[in-house]
């Protein structure tokens, strides 16, 4: 994170402060914007919020014996991809905590796109194709994005009816050409279309939610 944050200040950033949380837990997100709004640079104020923190996962499938299961024998996870516990961490990393810091960062939001029409109170949720099909191997992945776009959509119909100031973007990726990506799905992706490149990809989420658009899909 400080590299990154070094590497904004290079590029040109007023300031660039990271702030570490564990998203998963009850308070983390309360936590994390609480820091980011005392900030440097900040000044109590958001003017751009983008939800863009995941917990990846490739390989997920129901266990390999399955039909051997006598009777009143309950199912599990399979061993070789986690538990059910891992499962509720990636929807409460994936969704929930999207869901919290969207809500607090709610008045700071409201209060940057009053002041700043045209430029502030901008929210943008990155999701994936995942969150609009159902694809093997990413079950719990899936399931996370898919109630991103119940949220977002509905959070967006809030904002309008009570007249505030905020957009609202869902940016629905498919697959971008990272080395996680690419260690994760190894052998498993070759017949499907070429992965975008990650800083096309990041420009494209960029200008989306500069200009308020309310939806990107696919690949760029």
């Amino acid at each position: 994170l400080q590299r990154v944050a070094a590497q904004a200040r290079q590029l040109g950033a007023a300031s660039a402060t990271p702030v570490a949380a564990d998203l998963s837990s009850p308070e983390g997100a309360r936590i994390a914007l609480q820091a980011a709004l005392g900030a440097k640079g900040f000044n109590g104020g958001i003017d751009v919020l983008v939800l863009n923190h995941i917990i990846g996962f490739w390989g997920w499938t129901l266990p390999d014996n399955i039909t051997s299961a006598k009777a009143h024998e309950l199912g599990e996870v399979s061993k070789r991809v986690g538990s059910f516990e891992a499962m509720e961490r990636i929807i409460d990393v994936n969704t929930v905590s999207y869901m919290k810091l969207a809500v607090l960062a709610a008045p700071a939001l409201v209060r940057s796109g009053t002041e700043k029409p045209g430029l502030g109170g901008r929210l943008v949720v990155v999701s994936s194709l995942a969150g609009k099909l159902g694809l093997p191997k990413v079950a719990p992945y899936s399931a996370s994005k898919h109630a991103l776009h119940g949220f977002f959509d509905s959070l967006r119909i809030e904002f309008v009816a009570k007249q505030l100031p905020v957009t609202v973007t869902l940016c629905t990726l498919g697959l971008i050409d990272t080395e996680n990506a690419r260690n994760q799905t190894a052998g498993d992706l070759k017949n499907s279309p070429k992965a975008s490149p990650a800083d096309e990809t990041a420009m494209a989420i960029l200008r989306a939610g500069a200009t308020g658009c309310v939806d990107i899909s696919g690949s760029f």
